[in-house]
């Protein structure tokens, strides 16, 4: 990387890192804070509201010309530290010491019912083939970056290159087993699984009957 494209690197964080900070901002604001030219800044602004990382929430006005306020998009939120792994792991470890397993699988289960209520209507009255691509889709849309393969005898592959809840499935298998139940439950048939992150698999693989 060039000494220029490190610059405009830094200067772009620099920008994320004070809305984050301060809220809502012009570019006169953002050049000032940053000590450089207000063109410098607009361009800047460009180009990260192309990249959907900022837009314009408003104006200001004053005692001169109205003046744009800028704010950072929920995309670029997701730039910023987040530690949902550990809330989400202490919440379970609360639902554990006050009900014990039952209560931990209850938790599971209804989170597998809930899913499969959003599924159920994306799969209906679909053949066995256009069923596993609407879940494998599905599934990319939450995070599991997922794809199928037909394979000669008929049977799929139903392949996860990532797990969302990896931090909660090495601790409570649980997560595991009520995925494939969910997807045995609104497949409508049994399902092998050949792989799985959670044991150190490199992926969570999962073998589909043919219909």
């Amino acid at each position: 990387m060039t000494l220029e494209h490190w610059e405009q690197g830094e200067t772009r964080a620099q920008i994320l890192q004070l809305l984050r900070r301060r809220g809502h901002l012009t570019a006169t604001e953002l050049s000032d804070a940053l000590e450089i030219g207000a063109v410098g800044v607009r361009q800047y602004l460009a180009l990260l509201d192309r990249d959907g990382l900022v837009h314009t929430v408003g104006v200001r006005r004053g005692m001169g010309r109205p003046s744009h306020l800028y704010g950072l998009t929920e995309h670029a939120e997701a730039l910023f530290p987040k530690r949902y792994d550990l809330l989400a792991l202490e919440a379970l470890a609360f639902v554990k010491a006050q009900g014990g397993a039952d209560a931990l699988d209850q938790f599971f289960a209804a989170r597998r019912l809930q899913f499969a209520k959003q599924l159920a209507p994306r799969l209906a009255g679909k053949g066995r083939a256009e069923q596993v691509s609407e879940l494998a889709a599905a599934l990319t849309e939450q995070g599991y970056m997922c794809e199928f393969q037909r394979m000669p005898d008929g049977s799929f592959r139903l392949t996860e290159h990532n797990c969302p809840v990896d931090c909660v499935a090495r601790d409570y298998p649980q997560a595991c087993e009520h995925e494939l139940k969910l997807y045995e439950d609104i497949l409508g048939t049994p399902l092998i699984r050949e792989e799985l992150i959670a044991e150190g698999g490199t992926c969570c693989r999962y073998r589909i009957a043919a219909e």
